[in-house]
């Protein structure tokens, strides 16, 4: 069985589109090839809580300052929410927080990761995350472009100086409605879902999309760590407390029906990769090779970065399982299924 897809227009521009009348659609842009992100607005009692924020720049304020000005009928807004840290879901978050004096709602975890990213850079590069570039034996340009990138702090606004505090299995009330919270790991450290059963929708952030899939990467920060097998763990945890009835509401594209059957694709998608990598290893291979064969197409130097830390995390996934095994030559790792 496809998904449904019960809204095959996206919101354009300013405009907002209302799923029901306590929840509404709306969409931010983004500088990127995925031009856009989905933000929605739930009512909550005479104003409106706002669900992920869009990333900071001039054409996003713009944008929802005219939203609020002309798509609300006048209703404040009441607080923010915080799916996960990473730019494109809380860029605007200190914005709104500052301008409309309201609370910022997310998680413990990706409220500090939000703070530690958006701080100043080590005055030197730390020699532990210089050597996973190294290790990995992503190409130079990668290496040089990450190494000095700052991009963080100009793609979100100043953090908000508090926050209120989500946990797994809260029930936010909003409006007439209670939302509960299903945190999750493997694309970000903490990662929330809500869930409305009596309105039978998940507000799902990046955890579940209906085409593309979320990065599940190691980063240079946590060389070691083993994300999938945290991704694999959220997808079991989702399906168990999420009925397929929901209609999700995603991050990106549109919104869409058969939440267990794209749950399923995307463990299905991970374990072919995991299946491809495992034959490439039959020579000995670095990261950066791998990645070269499974990406066949150009990528620049941020995009390469995502998919060697994608590919890193389903290797490091394949040495937890005894799939692979790993020596370091010349300074670079190469991987080998050969035992």
């Amino acid at each position: 069985m496809s998904l449904t897809f019960p809204f095959t227009e996206a919101p354009e521009n300013h405009q907002v589109v209302t799923i029901h009348p306590h929840v509404k659609w709306v969409r931010s842009p983004l500088p990127f090839s995925l031009a856009h992100i989905n933000c929605y607005l739930l009512k909550d009692g005479d104003g409106w809580c706002v669900l992920d924020t869009g990333m900071n720049g001039k054409e996003a304020i713009s944008r929802w300052e005219k939203i609020i000005a002309e798509g609300l009928d006048g209703a404040p807004i009441t607080r923010v929410i915080s799916t996960h840290h990473h730019p494109d879901h809380n860029g605007l978050a200190g914005w709104f927080c500052d301008t409309y004096k309201v609370p910022f709602y997310t998680t413990e975890a990706e409220y500090y990761y939000t703070r530690t990213f958006y701080a100043p850079k080590r005055s030197e590069r730390y020699w532990e995350s210089a050597e996973y570039f190294d290790r990995t034996g992503i190409n130079e340009e990668s290496k040089e472009a990450l190494l000095a990138d700052s991009n963080y702090s100009h793609m979100v606004t100043e953090v908000p100086g508090a926050f209120h505090r989500v946990v797994d299995g809260d029930r936010l009330k909003i409006g007439d409605y209670e939302w509960e919270a299903i945190t999750t790991r493997g694309h970000s450290p903490e990662h929330l879902s809500l869930y409305c059963e009596a309105l039978d929708m998940m507000l799902s952030g990046d955890q579940v999309l209906p085409a593309i899939t979320s990065n599940v990467s190691i980063s240079p920060t946590q060389a070691y760590a083993n994300p999938l097998k945290d991704w694999f763990d959220a997808h079991d945890k989702v399906k168990a407390r999420i009925p397929d009835s929901v209609l999700v509401l995603p991050a990106h594209e549109l919104p869409f029906k058969g939440l267990h059957q794209r749950l399923q694709a995307v463990v299905d998608h991970h374990h072919e990769r995991l299946d491809k990598i495992v034959t490439l290893c039959g020579t000995s291979i670095n990261p950066q090779e791998i990645t070269n064969e499974l990406f066949d197409r150009e990528m620049d130097e941020f995009q390469n970065f995502l998919a060697v830390g994608e590919v890193m995390a389903h290797l490091n996934w394949l040495l937890n399982e005894k799939r692979v095994s790993v020596c370091v030559e010349n300074g670079v790792y190469q991987f080998s299924a050969d035992f």
